[in-house]
């Protein structure tokens, strides 16, 4: 007899979950996430939250007397499934008379590199690919200067973004450890920023990257007051983001709450939900801790986070990275060879956290990925039933065991404020 577990997976991959296996005298706890069994909003609902903005006019509105509009939507790092709001932003933008050779999308990639028409598709939906031309952004070319913030970023932005008086951003909010949650003006700052700014927002002002220290100000669940999130806004009000809307997803990436308006405002009514339908369960001193990742599946490492809050020293953390498409690239942050990295890289290997042996498991192995952390420290496996039988090794009766089944939305209850 053996023990299963069913986890998210794929998300962008046809959604298909992993049954994960155990021995049936291990003690194993499928930790719960608040917004699992929570319903989604409808078409109706969404359109609803759309077409009553915070802090500024409705959409179809703000569309009057405009002449090119820009829909700026997350990365393929975010779960946000544009197609699910987009055909209304559309609709609203299209009743002030605009014509659909004067819409565009563009993805709001920052530094992460470019993507393809399948990935585009996936976020958007067939329709619309075939209506409206999709753009990548590029961090080093086709950005132009328009000033410094407040904090003396210099602002380098999309091109195409500056040349339309109507930009309209979409995406939604997951946890962030520089930024405290995702989302808001970040779509402009670093979305469709160029690499200049990137690197002075996150670097000189929040102090993440070598040769910096993060400012106090920072971290995860920190919004007011966090420099880097200001100089973010401060940005995007520049930049001239007219309408935004972000939404608090459950565990199927869809909406459970959508706010749309001032991207100021639309961000912090986000948080309360994202604090509340994120909760995860966090049991302490576990021998072994398996962080699902699915939301964030191309940014595996982030699960780390919440299974070092879970796993006892010296035990196992199973980290699942299983995207087909691999590690996000990231061009300000990430190595980028044997001996060369960006400017942001730290130039240090990672260890695993808690002083726990890290496994990672996945069917499309990594070694770039793998190379983060420390030589000799982690293993790669590419077969569930391998993962098992090096667990066995250290593991015998009486084993407590905690799956997470997404590690990369799921925020421990055991860290959330004022607990």
């Amino acid at each position: 007899m053996t023990i299963q577990i069913e986890v998210p997976s794929l998300p962008w991959h046809g959604d298909i979950p992993q049954i994960l296996t155990f021995p049936d005298e291990w003690e194993v706890k499928k930790c719960k996430i608040a917004s699992e069994i929570q319903p989604a909003l409808n078409r109706e609902e969404i359109k609803r939250a759309i077409l009553n903005p915070l802090g500024t006019k409705p959409l179809s509105e703000l569309a009057k007397g405009k002449n090119e509009v820009v829909i700026i939507f997350d990365d393929m790092t975010r779960p946000t499934k544009i197609y699910q709001y987009a055909p209304i932003v559309l609709e609203e933008v299209k009743k002030a008379g605009i014509s659909d050779d004067n819409i565009r999308f563009i993805i709001a990639a920052g530094s992460h590199g470019t993507y393809t028409l399948t990935h585009f598709r996936e976020k958007l939906g067939e329709e619309i690919m075939e209506q409206y031309p999709v753009y990548n952004h590029n961090p080093y070319e086709m950005v132009k200067y328009i000033g410094d913030t407040k904090r003396g970023t210099p602002l380098w932005i999309n091109e195409e973004v500056l040349n339309c008086d109507l930009k309209i951003g979409i995406g939604s909010l997951l946890y962030h450890r520089m930024a405290g949650f995702s989302g808001g003006g970040k779509i402009i700052c670093p979305g469709v920023s160029g690499i200049k700014t990137i690197f002075f927002n996150h670097g000189p002002i929040g102090g993440f990257g070598k040769g910096y220290s993060s400012h106090p100000s920072t971290g995860y669940f920190k919004a007011e007051g966090n420099v880097l999130r200001l100089d973010m806004e401060d940005a995007a009000r520049i930049a001239g983001l007219d309408f935004k809307i972000d939404s608090v997803l459950n565990l199927k990436r869809d909406p459970i709450e959508v706010y749309a308006g001032d991207f100021v405002q639309t961000h912090r009514s986000a948080i309360p939900g994202v604090l509340k339908w994120h909760r995860c369960e966090s049991p302490k001193d576990m021998d072994i801790v398996v962080a699902n990742t699915y939301m964030r599946q191309n940014e595996a490492d982030l699960g780390l986070w919440p299974a070092s809050q879970c796993v006892k020293k010296d035990g196992s953390i199973v980290l699942i990275a299983d995207d087909p498409d691999g590690d996000i690239n990231h061009w300000i942050f990430h190595s980028h060879g044997k001996y060369i990295g960006a400017s942001l890289w730290s130039g240090k290997p990672r260890v695993p956290p808690a002083g726990a042996r890290l496994i990672i498991y996945g069917r499309y192995h990594d070694k770039k990925f793998q190379n983060r952390f420390a030589k000799d420290t982690t293993t790669w496996c590419k077969n569930w039933d391998e993962v098992l039988e090096i667990l066995k090794n250290y593991h015998k009766t009486n084993t407590k065991v905690a799956v997470l089944p997404d590690a990369t939305s799921g925020i421990p209850e055991t860290m959330l404020p004022n607990t």
